[in-house]
């Protein structure tokens, strides 16, 4: 086994996608002036947030002792799933009020065939999304939790 396996593997290739999605939605969303793939673009840029917290959460909550912090980190992805979810309101919030903007002043979006193409992809990255992700990371509590009881 090399230093990362399973989950973090898992974590690190969908990083990568992840990035790679967000760059070509952005992008596209500028060209094509279209809010809804700016949206998905940051819906992206969100998860990977999620997924980098998420990977930070699995190798620090394996230190279970240290000299300041004598409980070690095994909430540190609780706190990284608090960080999170404060970016994603942020997020919701600021996507909001361009749309209020946008239904004030509608413009028109350019090239609406290639925003469709990107974001037909961007569902196929989604659903490939929870295909990678079903069956480990985290659907179920690992065995032995201490908040299972077992």
């Amino acid at each position: 086994m090399g230093r990362y396996s399973g989950r973090s593997s898992r974590l690190i290739f969908m990083c990568f996608v992840s990035l790679v999605l967000f760059a070509v939605e952005i992008s596209v969303a500028y060209v094509g002036n279209s809010l809804s793939l700016a949206s998905d673009a940051f819906a992206v840029l969100s998860h990977l947030i999620s997924m980098i917290i998420g990977l930070l959460g699995v190798r620090f909550s394996r230190i279970r002792w240290h000299k300041a912090n004598t409980f070690g980190f095994s909430r540190a992805d609780v706190l990284g799933a608090f960080g999170n979810s404060i970016f994603a309101v942020a997020l919701m919030f600021s996507i909001f009020i361009e749309a209020i903007k946008r239904y004030i002043n509608p413009q028109k979006t350019e090239k609406a065939l290639l925003v469709l193409v990107v974001g037909i992809t961007g569902l196929f990255f989604n659903v490939f999304n929870y295909v990678i992700f079903m069956d480990c990371c985290y659907c179920r509590a690992p065995e032995g939790d201490p908040e299972k009881g077992k």
